[in-house]
């Protein structure tokens, strides 16, 4: 005899929600993400991902990568290369859906086939700086917030140097010194000395970009905003090639445990995580 397993239909998960469309939202599912089930615990791409080295050219708005080194291209990366303006953002996926393929970038450009690093925050120096000293690449982690972070040498020295950092908020993140690792409020980077020394004031803005905004599913282990559960997919979508459409509970409902999906990834540290995050915007998992 053939077993028959009947699948999670839509809203099958969905024990209780508020009044109207209070608890529903519109949502958009990231490109990449696969076919995921009604019931899928979902987080939100709220910063760009980290680097990805690439080989690829820049035609007018279009970057199109024939071959990945290392990482994944995600919206909201910066690029860096030679050739290539600095500062320019990837957009839009094309036929790239983080791996070879076409790209949309934010600056229109001509740039011949290179070597091309995509990363989740880029420093600017200040444009009064005395001490000509660089950045060196920035790591971000799940700690970081979206926004402008400062560098500020406060007690310079003779190749030697300390500063502090403060958040997109305002807030006092930490101290550290020219040539040393530093690493707090979700920054890694090393600030290296310069032929020039820096003196007091001198400075460097560090921009964490934002991520499309999309959803994907939840993961503890990344670090771009989804591994924070916030959502739960209310329907069956195909997101294998493109994004996808979709309605999810986002906040004032009561789930079923058991109907909840996830993804491959998630071990059960991970589903007890995800609860009590979702209890934060009031959807309960019973």
């Amino acid at each position: 005899m053939t077993t028959y397993t009947e699948p999670y239909r839509d809203f099958e998960a969905l024990l209780s929600e508020g009044d109207g469309a209070i608890s529903r939202e519109s949502i958009t599912v990231a490109a990449g993400s696969g076919a995921l089930n009604a019931g899928t615990v979902l987080g939100k791409k709220t910063r760009a991902g980290n680097g990805a080295v690439v080989t690829g050219s820049i035609s007018g708005t279009t970057l199109t990568v024939t071959a990945v080194t290392s990482g994944t291209l995600t919206i909201g990366q910066y690029i860096s290369g030679s050739g290539v303006t600095a500062a320019t953002k990837i957009t839009a996926f094309g036929t790239g859906l983080g791996g070879t393929g076409t790209y949309t970038v934010d600056t229109s450009q001509t740039a011949s086939s290179t070597t091309i690093t995509a990363t989740a925050a880029y420093a600017t120096a200040f444009s009064g700086n005395t001490g000509n000293g660089t950045m060196g690449a920035i790591t971000v982690t799940a700690a970081a917030k979206v926004g402008t972070y400062k560098l500020v040498i406060v007690d310079p020295g003779t190749n030697v140097g300390n500063f502090t950092v403060e958040g997109p908020d305002g807030v006092f993140v930490g101290q550290g010194d020219v040539a040393a690792a530093f690493s707090a409020g979700g920054l890694a980077f090393t600030l290296a000395d310069g032929a020039t020394d820096f003196v007091a004031g001198d400075g460097f803005d560090i921009v964490v970009a934002a991520g499309s905004g999309h959803y994907i599913g939840y993961d503890d282990g990344n670090a771009d905003g989804s591994q924070t559960a916030c959502a739960i997919l209310m329907q069956d979508v195909d997101a294998t090639s493109a994004t996808a459409a979709a309605t999810a509970i986002v906040r004032l409902a009561e789930v079923k445990k058991d109907a909840l999906q996830w993804i491959a990834a998630v071990d059960a540290t991970a589903k007890a995580t995800a609860y009590t995050q979702l209890a934060t915007v009031n959807i309960i998992a019973r």
